[in-house]
């Protein structure tokens, strides 16, 4: 009866003069070797499936990172141009705020409650992930958990700037709302007052960048706080100085600090004055429209320190910032 562990015997002939070589392996060894061999065919068919499992996903995550990549730049395109809507709502905002003022009407306050939609933060490029795509990092995750992540991460994204388009929407939707009121208002007012907004100044007198403005400031001929009383505008000497409104010339004279000066009543407790003229082109009780040329920018006067128009604007004797008498 042949033992069950018998081993098997493997002859090796090295030619016809050399006696054959005889290798034993027990039937234990072999069966181990097969095992062994089994089971690393086995876990490399494993690995292999996991690898284009891998491969599958990342090509799907790829699509849908595509997606949303297209998704958020039209969103980031549509929040930009709500931004610059909202710029123009605000300008208008302004602009009407103006109207109500030079109409009479109490100024609406100017709020600007515009949403921030501040967006950032750092962007890699997806394919920085996928060259170590069948390794795991650190936490033992593989490229599908991290592109998911990803993936999550960017579609949160996508949620805040839709959340932040919807409030830019209902911004512009109140804020339209109120400047239609605002229209309105100032629509009925103006068929009643249409000869009133002839004698309201509207324009500049001159063009030019404004040098000092109205308010508070520190003199530059004493050195102390004082109030500037009207705006300064700086215009090369010579350049025509317009009436910005319809009225008649109260004032055509020279003053010692102002130089040569103009002051227009324009009625409805409304004056305005001109001056360090290089020159006078109206005279006493003229009468003038708006566009009409009054006379020149100049230097005049001790409290000039360079060739500009000092424009200023009372109502009811009380001077006022006539920045909001200029719709130019």
């Amino acid at each position: 009866m042949k033992h069950p562990d018998e081993p098997y015997t493997i002859m090796i002939f090295r030619g016809a003069m050399k006696a054959p070589l005889r290798v034993k392996l027990r039937k234990s060894v072999v069966r181990c070797v097969g095992v062994i061999g089994c089971c690393a065919l086995v876990f490399q068919f494993a690995v292999l499936s996991h690898y284009m499992i891998q491969r599958s996903q990342v090509a799907e995550l790829e699509v849908l990172q595509e997606e949303v990549a297209k998704k958020h730049k039209q969103t980031s395109d549509f929040s930009m141009a709500i931004d610059e809507m909202k710029q123009r709502m605000f300008t208008m905002q302004k602009l009407s705020r103006k109207l109500q003022t030079m109409f009479g009407l109490e100024a609406s306050p100017l709020v600007d409650d515009r949403p921030l939609n501040g967006q950032g933060g750092q962007e890699l490029p997806y394919e920085s992930f996928l060259a170590d795509e069948m390794n795991y990092n650190q936490m033992g995750q593989t490229v599908g958990d991290r592109a998911g992540k990803n993936l999550s991460q960017n579609n949160n994204e996508f949620s805040s700037a839709v959340l932040n388009i919807r409030d830019g929407l209902v911004w512009l939707d109140d804020r339209a709302t109120r400047d239609q009121a605002i229209l309105r208002q100032l629509e009925e007012t103006s068929g009643k007052r249409v000869r009133h907004w002839a004698s309201i100044p509207s324009i500049a007198p001159v063009k030019g960048p404004i040098t000092s403005k109205f308010g508070p400031r520190v003199s530059p001929f004493t050195g102390r706080k004082t109030l500037h009383a009207g705006l300064d505008i700086g215009a090369p000497r010579g350049r025509e100085v317009k009436a910005p409104a319809k009225g008649k010339v109260v004032v055509a004279a020279y003053d010692a600090r102002m130089g040569n000066f103009i002051r227009i009543d324009h009625k409805y407790g409304i004056e305005t004055t001109y001056g360090h003229l290089s020159k006078i082109l109206v005279k006493y009780g003229q009468s003038v429209t708006r566009g009409d040329v009054i006379g020149l920018v100049g230097n005049t006067g001790k409290f000039s320190t360079g060739p500009h128009l000092h424009y200023q604007v009372a109502v009811n004797d009380k001077v006022v910032n006539p920045t909001q008498y200029i719709l130019d």
